[in-house]
């Protein structure tokens, strides 16, 4: 289980993590798969992740201000593109980001290994 609650459900590399029912426009949920926190975020319609740790020093994303398709880090105000994960002034920081996708009511997170 997630730390949402939700059972895994592990199709090749896609995993279940949540129910799109869950999100709205601007929302954000973190989950846990393995030892790895990642934040979803929900823009326009799609879902985004990205890992819950800003690259700077650690502080936990989700308490970041979204903005469209960019996230402030709270603890030092880096910002970072929720696409790709790029720093908007230094695009060679990165945050990781993962694919996801919804499946019928399922949010499915592209895990790597």
């Amino acid at each position: 289980m997630n730390a949402g609650g939700v059972n895994l459900k592990e199709n090749n590399k896609w995993v279940s993590v949540s129910v799109s029912s869950e999100f709205s426009d601007g929302s954000m949920k973190v989950v846990s798969v393995g030892d790895q926190r990642i934040l979803l975020i929900q823009v326009q319609g799609k879902i985004y992740g990205i890992e819950n740790t800003c690259i700077h020093m650690n502080c936990p994303m989700h308490r970041g201000l979204l903005e469209g398709y960019t996230i402030k880090c709270p603890c030092h105000d880096w910002e970072f593109d929720i696409r790709t994960g790029e720093h908007l002034m230094a695009d060679e920081l990165k945050i990781p980001v993962f694919e996801c996708k919804i499946d019928e009511n399922d949010v499915l997170i592209k895990m790597e290994g």
